[in-house]
This record gives structure tokens, C-alpha cells and sequence, in this order.
């Protein structure tokens, strides 16, 4: 898959693509059976299969908030698409010049002009242009002037609860500690990487040495503790983590630190990626540490008992 981050001015070489855009937040199963059609189709009528998110998210660039409110990041986004045989990854920056652009000029200038798309595969509900009055409507509207053909996918729902896959959704249930749903939408477990840390090895001292990550600026799941599965050099392990700052030692910033089971390698300077399973407990501030040993070895109970019934 060939990567490519674009803007207004800048040039696009590739032609003769099936075109879908969206935010693909998560690239949930919503979004996954979406790129299948996207990349069967393109075969079928050999075009070349394309990808073409913003960056940053619109939300956040009209919210000026450009932290924790992505599901994934762009790397992790463009390895999920790899993965699904995807032809091309646009990144077009979201800019004040774009975000001004009518629902006609977008179709003309960034379409039709820069990438020259011969067919163009969206949402059912897929809006575009200043105030995001451009729809699937006007899409048609101008097929036929600028020889494009429009795709339209339905809504996709999730049987189990008869509700869309949505990214909002998913954010909604990652700050609640809700992992059994969020990994149903995603039909995948969700997870944070990271390079590991070091800490300041008060968990070590009591044999429960930990593995700590600073979060990247996505969604903040609900702090406390987690049945979680981390991997490390293509090898899964089962484990323990909490999310959170730390009260009972004073501590400030966003940590995970995770302790994995059956684990005994020294992997700082490494990276890790752990994937959030079940909430166990919220994180709360213990009168002293004596008392947060206890507590974490029954933490360690209740997780080892989850990951022997999983």
C-alpha cells in the first residue's frame, strides 16, 4: 500500500481510483466490510483502491482540541489498512482553506482536479464541504458532469444489539471501561503502545514489577485496572494493568503500567502494546502502600481467574 499526505496545493500523480472518505476513526467492522466492497469492487472494475482520510479529525480542528479523541493513530490506521489489501492512504490535511471550500468546489477542486477519481464509494450518510451542506444528493448531482460514478454503502449494523457500528460509540464505551463492547465493534481488542519506561520501581519491590507506558493522545479509557493481554516481539501475554496517576503515591501524569504473568525479561527501551480485555476496579487512593499491596494481590486473583475462563 503506498502512502501519500496531500493538501490543496500540493500534487497527486495516481489516477484511475475507486475513491471512499471518511474519518475511519477505530477502522471498526462497520468500516472494515466498507473497504472490502471498496477493495473487491475496484478490482472488478480495475481501479485502484483509495482511502482518503483527514488530519486532523474535523472535530478536532473545529473544536481546536487536537488531544485524546482519536480511537487509533495514523500508524496503527494505516497498518489495519495494509491488511485490507487497500491500493492507496490519502492523509489530506484539514486546514481553514479546506474547511472553506462549498460542497461544489470541493467536488471540482479536491475530486475531481487534484484526484481525478473515477468512481467514489461513501457512507450513507456521508456529508462534505463548508458546513458540511455537500451530500450524497449532490455527489450524483454531478457524476454525470465530471464522469464519476458514486457507490453508496448502507448503514451496516451490529446484530447483537441492533445498533450502527460507530465510532462515537466506541469512544463512549472506551471511557467507560466497557471493553467487551468496544472489542465487539471493533472485532478486535483495543489497545495502547508504547515504548516501555522506566518507573520508580516501588512495584518491583513487592515482586510486582511492571512494564509502564506514557498513553499517546487518544481516547482516555476510565482509569483503574484491567484484565489486559499485551504483546511483546510477536508473543501475546496475559497480565494486569492499571490505568491512571498513581494517588497513593502522589503521582501526577497519565501512566499504564502493566505486569504481565508468567513474564521475566528486561524489555525497557522496548515496545509494547497491551490490549485492554475487562475493568476490574476503578483506581482509588489507598491510605498506604502496605494497603495497595493488598489490594493488588487481589486485583491479580480476579485477573487471573478472567484470563482462565477467556
Amino acid at each position: 500500500m503506498k502512502t501519500f499526505k496531500i493538501n490543496l496545493t500540493s500534487n497527486f500523480e495516481p489516477y484511475n481510483i475507486n475513491l471512499a472518505i471518511g474519518n475511519f476513526d477505530g477502522i471498526h467492522i462497520g468500516h472494515q466490510r466498507l473497504i472490502k466492497d471498496l477493495v473487491t469492487n475496484s478490482k472488478k472494475m480495475n481501479l485502484k483502491s483509495a482511502i482518503m482520510t483527514f488530519n486532523p479529525h474535523p472535530r478536532q480542528f473545529f473544536r481546536n482540541n487536537y488531544k485524546n479523541f482519536n480511537i487509533i493513530d495514523e500508524d496503527d490506521k494505516i497498518e489495519l489498512l495494509r491488511k485490507l489489501d487497500v491500493d492507496y492512504y490519502i492523509s489530506f490535511e484539514f486546514d481553514s482553506s479546506l474547511a472553506s471550500l462549498t460542497p461544489e468546489k470541493f467536488i471540482l477542486e479536491v475530486l475531481v482536479n487534484k484526484l481525478k477519481i473515477k468512481n467514489i464509494t461513501v457512507g450513507y450518510d456521508f456529508k462534505f464541504g463548508k458546513d458540511r451542506k455537500g451530500n450524497n444528493s449532490l455527489l450524483k448531482k454531478f457524476s454525470s458532469k465530471y464522469k464519476y460514478k458514486v457507490l453508496i454503502i448502507d448503514r451496516i449494523m451490529n446484530k447483537q444489539d441492533l445498533l450502527p457500528y460507530s465510532s462515537t460509540y466506541i469512544r463512549e464505551h472506551i471511557s467507560k471501561g466497557d471493553f467487551k463492547k468496544v472489542s465487539l465493534m471493533l472485532g478486535r481488542n483495543w489497545s495502547l503502545s508504547g515504548k516501555v519506561i522506566y518507573g520508580d520501581q516501588r512495584a518491583s519491590k513487592i515482586n510486582f514489577p511492571t512494564a509502564n507506558i506514557v498513553p499517546k493522545d487518544l481516547i482516555n479509557p476510565k482509569m483503574g485496572v484491567y484484565a489486559i493481554r499485551a504483546k511483546y516481539l510477536g508473543d501475546y501475554y496475559d497480565g494486569i494493568a492499571n490505568y491512571g496517576v498513581r494517588p497513593t503515591i502522589k503521582g501526577e501524569k497519565l501512566l499504564l503500567e502493566a505486569h504481565l504473568f508468567k513474564f521475566n525479561e528486561n524489555i525497557y527501551g522496548k515496545d509494547l502494546t497491551v490490549e485492554f480485555l475487562t475493568f476490574i476496579r476503578e483506581e482509588k487512593k489507598f491510605d498506604d502502600f502496605s494497603a495497595l499491596t493488598i489490594q493488588i494481590q487481589k486485583d491479580i486473583e480476579i485477573a487471573k481467574k478472567y484470563h482462565s475462563k477467556n
